[in-house]
């Protein structure tokens, strides 16, 4: 989609969609970016980006799949925020899509680097990434951009997966790693409290009632 088509408010989109959470909110924010003003859809072409906006990388076939899922079927070829919020979430939630750690991808360019020169030419980081299968070619050459040191004319990798893990503010799988501690901390007070409840009654009941008189 093209720059100018780009809302530079989420409010609209936001206003369609009742937003529970914060992982919500990151995913509506994500969409908003590639709709026009008062427009609640976006073209399944820039499914992919709002993906990956949010900080998922899903494989190509794993986008084909999802796609599946959320395109609109009255509208083909165009996905509802209504539609695509809950689906995204739940992938989240599975920790599905989520991108290797710095370590990893470092580890992975280093096996790349047959040299250890710490940097890739142009022409073989582009190969790196399409055989990745999980970029668009409009993202390869973002990526590039992002990276590429003109002086050298070469990538050096460390300073790209230094921008490249810096640009989701907020993770989102950190976030819902942390609802579900919450989740599970709430269930355990819960169990804790039908234990003390419990073994209050049993004390209760071994009290003689003589006693009691």
């Amino acid at each position: 989609m093209a720059e100018d088509n780009i809302s530079n408010s989420s409010e609209s989109v936001i206003s369609t969609f009742e937003i529970k959470n914060d992982l919500q909110k990151i995913i509506v924010d994500a969409f908003s970016l590639f709709t026009n003003e008062n427009i609640n859809t976006i073209p399944t072409t820039d499914l992919g980006k709002v993906i990956r906006h949010i900080g998922c990388v899903p494989t190509e076939e794993e986008l084909i799949e999802f796609t599946s899922l959320v395109e609109s079927q009255n509208e083909p070829n165009t996905v509802d925020i209504n539609v695509f919020v809950p689906h995204m979430e739940k992938q989240i939630r599975a920790f599905r899509y989520k991108p290797g750690t710095a370590d990893e991808l470092l580890q992975a360019f280093h096996t790349l680097d047959t040299e250890s020169k710490g940097s890739l030419s142009v022409d073989f980081m582009q190969q790196a990434l399409r055989e990745g299968d999980s970029l668009d070619p409009d993202d390869i050459t973002e990526a590039i951009k992002t990276a590429y040191d003109p002086d050298f004319q070469c990538i050096y990798y460390d300073i790209w997966i230094h921008k490249l893990m810096g640009k989701t503010k907020t993770d989102p799988y950190a976030l819902a790693a942390n609802d579900v501690a919450l989740t599970d901390r709430a269930r355990a007070a819960q169990d804790g409290e039908l234990n003390r409840l419990l073994l209050s009654s049993e004390n209760n009941d071994d009290i003689d009632p003589a006693v009691q008189d």
